[in-house]
């Protein structure tokens, strides 16, 4: 009866061993990396632009050129955007940072 008892107690401590440690791989972050890379950035801009307070402008990313900055945890990035108020269209480019979790923008120019 007695060694059935540590079984089951060290049974209970493997198993939650092996269920924490599943529950961290699996919640650990996907790094992402090119073309997905991209499209995040050009998503995240394009959201960040979409609730800006210019009122009637509408903004469409067209490409990013982008450089990861490792000691800061963030993208250097550079969007080619399409520009449109009413009649008027233009191209232009605009700058800003985007944190690694790309929760925060900051636009440069």
């Amino acid at each position: 009866m007695k060694g059935m008892k540590f079984k089951n107690y060290r049974m209970k401590y493997v198993f939650t061993f092996i269920l924490l440690l599943a529950m961290g791989i699996g919640c650990k972050p996907k790094v992402l990396s090119g073309k997905a890379l991209e499209d995040k950035l050009m998503e995240t801009m394009s959201d960040f632009l979409k609730n800006s307070p210019n009122k009637g402008i509408k903004f469409t990313v067209k490409d990013v050129i982008y450089y990861p900055n490792i000691n800061k945890k963030l993208y250097d990035c550079e969007f080619h955007v399409d520009m449109q108020k009413g009649d008027m269209d233009t191209v232009g480019i605009m700058r800003a940072t985007i944190t690694n979790d790309f929760k925060d923008v900051e636009r440069s120019q």
